[in-house]
């Protein structure tokens, strides 16, 4: 796609992603006010174990099939990618509802509704199955967006007719489950109509499982405790807490989930010019996207620094007047967050330095865990806040760390003026050696 072309192709994922933050403007000022902090803070807590099975399920599957499909040349060739992801979700599936019902269990708050934690197992193994990796890869990036769309759709007019008061919170999962499976039907359906039935099959499987675990690695890393960060709060705080934390973590994957539309351009783009041998175009589109997701960052931190005390206790009501601290707290992840979506997805992903990623990963989800054992007994939501800025920071200099040595760093724009500066104060000659890109 040449600038313009993809200039259009990203408005309009951005404009689908739109719906999903007007049908969150609508849905959680009303879970705040109609459940309470208690019932939304489990309503919560579910949803963050939803996402973890979630992770699991999907087991680094979409950014190697989506890297896959991008490459393929044939209708065959993407079915036979296509057949063989879903046999992998599957089999991945069946032990991610089995590590949701004892988590299930395992959790206080959790634990004394149960019906509430199997549905969110069950809608993170419906959401794990779906195909909007098959359709990016593809380069059918409005499909997925407008089967999302209605999705929002649906769920919204569920909640809104089944949702009364704090007892009837597990409407809220069922709602969204029921959401979920008619948004696969539709998606499964299509995809069956373009390239055919999927040929189910354990050959391959143990195969694609190994050629993922480095990029689970790293979201088991840095994702999986991030999106488990309410769960895990449950094992260590008071109800009250996971609601004021939960909530302000509601925004901040707000502003998160805004970076993941870029993604969805970025990565089979990249991937198909340096499989093309495009370096020079790959390299531009790079710092493209370089540009747009630092940018956002620095602009995400200034509004949450200065808007969260007075947005939160308008949107959810006074009672919720804490989570504007923790928002604040949570302010300082988005520039690192930023970097560290850059560098994973549109220089390591594309160029497969999946190892380097998952070690990182690994580390920095350490330090996340480490800062949130020791914090958050002691400070509640701002100790649980302040481990997340934690592993976000290590892990951006982890991955600074990384792209120095092999020469990528080239692709950050600026960067390499300032690491040639360094050498210079530091009395270090500067080798004048091209960006290593694969």
């Amino acid at each position: 796609m040449d600038r313009r072309e993809n200039a259009n192709v990203i408005a309009f994922v951005y404009g689908g992603y739109l719906m999903r933050y007007v049908y969150l403007i609508i849905v959680v000022p009303f879970y705040g006010r109609i459940l309470g902090v208690a019932e939304y803070g489990r309503v919560l807590a579910s949803m963050s174990l939803m996402n973890v099975i979630w992770m699991l399920v999907g087991y680094g599957f979409t950014f190697v099939g989506m890297r896959e499909v991008s490459k393929a040349q044939s209708v065959a060739g993407c079915n036979a990618i296509y057949s063989l992801h879903v046999s992998a979700r599957l089999l991945l599936g069946v032990l991610g509802g089995c590590i949701g019902i004892a988590a299930t269990m395992c959790s206080p708050v959790l634990s004394e509704r149960p019906v509430i934690g199997l549905l969110a197992t069950l809608l993170g193994v419906v959401s794990g199955l779906n195909l909007g990796w098959l359709f990016q890869g593809r380069q059918h990036f409005r499909t997925p967006i407008m089967i999302e769309v209605f999705g929002f759709a649906l769920s919204l007019v569920l909640v809104l007719n089944l949702v009364r008061g704090p007892e009837d919170s597990v409407w809220v999962l069922a709602s969204l489950l029921v959401s979920g499976v008619a948004s696969s039907v539709i998606s499964y359906g299509l995809t069956t109509f373009q390239l055919g039935w999927p040929r189910l099959k354990l050959a391959g499987v143990v195969p694609l499982v190994r050629s993922s675990t480095m990029l689970f690695c790293y979201s088991s890393g840095s994702v999986v405790l991030t999106a488990s960060s309410t769960y895990l709060l449950t094992l260590l705080s008071t109800p009250a807490q996971v609601g004021y934390f939960g909530a302000a973590e509601r925004f901040a994957t707000i502003g998160l989930a805004l970076m993941g539309p870029a993604s969805q351009v970025f990565i089979p783009t990249i991937s198909r010019q340096l499989a093309q041998g495009d370096k020079d175009g790959a390299q531009a589109t790079t710092r493209r996207g370089a540009t747009l997701l630092m940018g956002y960052g620095l602009l995400i931190l200034c509004g949450a620094l200065t808007l969260s005390p007075f947005m939160l206790p308008l949107v959810l009501g006074a009672a919720f007047e804490p989570s504007a601290r923790v928002l604040q707290v949570f302010a300082w992840m988005f520039p690192f967050a930023a970097f560290n979506e850059f560098v994973a997805f549109y220089v390591f992903v594309p160029r497969r330095k999946d190892r380097l990623l998952a070690i990182a990963g690994v580390v920095s989800g350490a330090a996340n865990l480490a800062a949130a054992l020791y914090l958050a007994p002691r400070y509640g939501a701002i100790g649980m806040a302040s481990a997340r800025v934690i592993g976000e920071i290590t892990l951006a200099a982890m991955l600074m760390g990384i792209m120095i040595r092999l020469e990528l760093i080239c692709l950050v724009p600026g960067a390499e003026r300032a690491v040639e500066m360094v050498r210079v104060a530091c009395g270090v000659r500067a080798q004048a050696r091209a960006a290593k890109d694969e």
